[in-house]
């Protein structure tokens, strides 16, 4: 049975998603909550949870600091954050930690669901892994494949007890590959991983004296296209590099696609010292300039911390994605192309991401839907989607391909169903105010829309652009006012809303085809044009 802790600070929105949690039917147990940062650490620490469900937002220690520090003491906890719609920066520190996923608040029970079992699938994949790994008799691609999914299994003997024979006395260092264009499953990434192997087996006395070790598996968190670890007696950094290079040129000639590699020696034989080598060794990969191809990179080359997000750019997407496809394209490729420069590192790329999705689910959730039902994807699958791409394009794809389409599709029927309603209330507007100044942008402010979208909605609802209406009905009603003798021209002017009278008297022969003079001369109300 698997374990679940719950951390916030109000106890009645601890007891809310506990309640939403099907315990029984899904087997897990609740093993504590907590309401503040320093509780929750100390008693994670003592009861080990498997899945640990944080707030950001809580007094003293905050979510922020709390995390941090369950990453460092607990790093096999699976952590779930949960914030609120305005919780951009408590988002931002949560895709930056690498919490396992998130909620956004008010937390809904499907959505509350497919995350548990998002993360029971995870439990029972390091369980399967260790198990398949447990009788390998030391070899090295199966205890490194336990090592990259049980992170703490290969060293719970103690130490290095489970570190492979061969392996053992001699300096290692742990690298990451990814390919630097995403190919999905088109490409045999088994029999490519093979050829490696062999290619190691014909130059390892080339490059370390005949004394080399290599293991090299198939990256299981799909973040990555693989992994592996050297291990020699002589392991100095021009022979990592060499054989490295050898492997990057082997996998491009048999892939068609150049691969980054990240990489860094381990401190020490203990396995726990090889773990932390894989982390720093993906950290750097992730600080790969997007310009950069087949590059080789050490924590110490990692780029800087990610670029500031740029805001305004989403919020222009947000908008345009009122007015239609072609704006709403328009405006995520200005948004890509911010977060997507040369100098920007996957990581940036794939953190931005991150943001967007988290932007558009709270828009779709605040029209009473969500990424799920419309894209067939919770945020956290396009995420992790996102997350398995190390190029601009691919990732730009993936958003144009699958996530903004079904987006725009709910745009469309939810402008649908509003629409007729606001055109109506924008008509009774002109009808009993047609005397006041009246602008579409200020109908779209008091609406929080955007003045294209609501003038392209009312021409489509009316067959007339807002100001022909505007005009149209106050024509009108001066037509009916020029009936009362006693009603000087520019009096009926002012009534209808024009305080310029020659403007006035200009626009109603273009709608007329006559002068004033001419229409109140018809009608029988005066011979001569009244003057001002």
């Amino acid at each position: 049975m698997r374990t679940v802790m719950v951390v916030d600070d109000e106890k009645w929105i601890r007891r809310g998603l506990i309640q939403l949690i099907p315990w029984d039917a899904m087997g897990l147990r609740l093993v504590g909550e907590a309401g503040d940062g320093s509780d929750a650490f100390e008693m994670a620490k003592e009861r080990k949870p498997d899945v640990l469900f944080l707030d950001m937002r809580m007094p003293g220690l905050d979510g922020k600091e709390l995390l941090g520090m369950l990453r460092s003491e607990l790093p096999e906890l699976l952590t779930v954050v949960v914030s609120g719609y305005s919780d951009f920066e408590y988002t931002k520190e949560a895709i930056r930690q690498k919490a396992f996923d998130y909620l956004l608040k008010p937390v809904k029970r499907e959505e509350l669901g497919a995350v548990l079992e998002k993360a029971l699938a995870e439990l029972d994949r390091r369980d399967e892994m260790n198990r398949s790994g447990a009788g390998s008799g030391g070899d090295g691609n199966d205890w490194l494949r336990r090592l990259l999914l049980e992170r703490e299994a290969a060293d719970t003997a103690g130490g290095g007890a489970e570190v492979p024979p061969a392996w053992r006395g001699k300096r290692r260092a742990a690298f990451v590959a990814r390919a630097d264009v995403y190919r999905g499953g088109e490409a045999d990434a088994g029999a490519a991983l093979e050829e490696l192997r062999e290619r190691w087996a014909r130059s390892r006395a080339f490059h370390f004296g005949g004394d080399g070790e290599l293991s090299i598996v198939a990256c299981p968190d799909g973040g990555a296209d693989f992994a592996g670890a050297i291990a020699a007696e002589r392991l100095d950094e021009a022979g990592v590099n060499r054989a490295l290079a050898e492997l990057q040129a082997a996998w491009q000639a048999r892939q068609g696609v150049s691969v980054s590699l990240g990489v860094c020696e381990a401190d020490g034989e203990e396995a726990c010292r090889l773990r932390e080598a894989f982390r720093q060794a993906k950290a750097a990969l992730g600080g790969r300039r997007l310009g950069e191809g087949g590059a080789l990179l050490r924590p110490s080359e990692a780029a800087a911390q990610p670029a500031p997000y740029p805001r305004e750019r989403e919020a222009e997407l947000l908008l345009a994605l009122q007015l239609g496809r072609e704006e709403a394209l328009e405006a995520f490729g200005r948004w890509f192309s911010a977060v997507a420069t040369p100098e920007s590192t996957v990581d940036q790329l794939h953190g931005s991401a991150d943001l967007l999705i988290h932007s558009l689910e709270k828009e779709l959730q605040a029209q009473g839907t969500s990424l799920k039902a419309i894209c067939g994807q919770h945020p956290q699958a396009s995420a992790e989607s996102v997350r398995q791409r190390g190029d601009a394009a691919s990732v730009r794809d993936l958003f144009e391909r699958d996530i903004l389409p079904g987006v725009l599709a709910e745009r469309e029927r939810a402008g649908a169903r509003s629409g007729a309603r606001i055109v109506r209330e924008i008509v009774g507007l002109i009808e009993n105010h047609y005397d006041q100044p009246m602008s579409l942008q200020q109908i779209a402010d008091t609406r929080f829309l955007h003045p294209d979208y609501l003038s392209r909605l009312f021409k489509k609802t009316t067959g007339r652009n807002f100001v022909d209406y505007l005009t149209e009905v106050r024509i009108r009603k001066s037509l009916e006012l020029m009936k009362v003798p006693s009603y000087k021209n520019y009096e009926i002017a002012q009534k209808v809303g024009y305080e310029d009278y020659r403007y006035f008297s200009q626009i109603f022969k273009r709608k007329t085809g006559r002068t004033i003079g001419e229409y109140r001369s018809r009608i029988g109300s005066g011979t001569e044009e009244r003057k001002r």
